[in-house]
């Protein structure tokens, strides 16, 4: 991610969490504080939400529009710093949604789910092929079973006339 890059390139770059991030602060009016972009998610959490913003303020997509108030020890602000999401950042947003119409974690999820159903239908496949010699092999073997015992009463009729014409005779 760097400045020089277009929008559809940055879009393609951006990992799950910074695509997180950023629309965390859209979704707040476009300006939020670091502790409001956290709660947003379970997954974004201080240091990778700090991270992500300072990558994200040297490509152009954020600015940090204020300082926040220090405490008297000089710690950082208690809700962190406050960030606005720049244009740009609004471009790069938009160029990661025009795929299949979806965000980067949706497309992930559809991927995710797709390979679920993938594996699911094989494993249908493969018991519906086992089912399918079961059904069949019962029918085969009783025709099979259907010419033995026409075959040993004819061997019955066969023996039959021979101990007839044996007590005939």
């Amino acid at each position: 991610m760097d400045p020089g890059q277009e929008p559809w390139e940055v879009a393609r770059e951006l990992t799950r969490k910074r695509y997180m991030t950023l629309d965390a602060i859209r979704n707040q009016g476009g300006e939020a504080r670091t502790r409001e972009i956290t709660s947003s998610s379970d997954e974004l959490y201080n240091q990778i939400v700090n991270d992500h913003l300072k990558r994200m303020i040297n490509a152009g997509l954020v600015e940090k529009i204020d300082k926040g108030e220090r405490s008297e020890g000089g710690a950082l602000p208690k809700e962190g710093y406050k960030y606005r999401i720049t244009d740009r950042g609004k471009e790069v947003l938009a160029e990661a949604q025009t795929n299949y119409d979806l965000t980067p974690i949706g497309e992930g999820e559809v991927r995710r789910r797709f390979d679920e159903l993938e594996a699911r239908v094989e494993k249908l496949e493969e018991e519906n092929e086992q089912l399918r010699s079961i059904l069949y092999d019962p029918h085969e073997n009783h025709d099979t079973l259907e010419e033995w015992v026409e075959a040993i009463r004819d061997n019955l009729l066969v023996l039959r006339d021979e101990v007839m014409n044996l007590n005939q005779g």
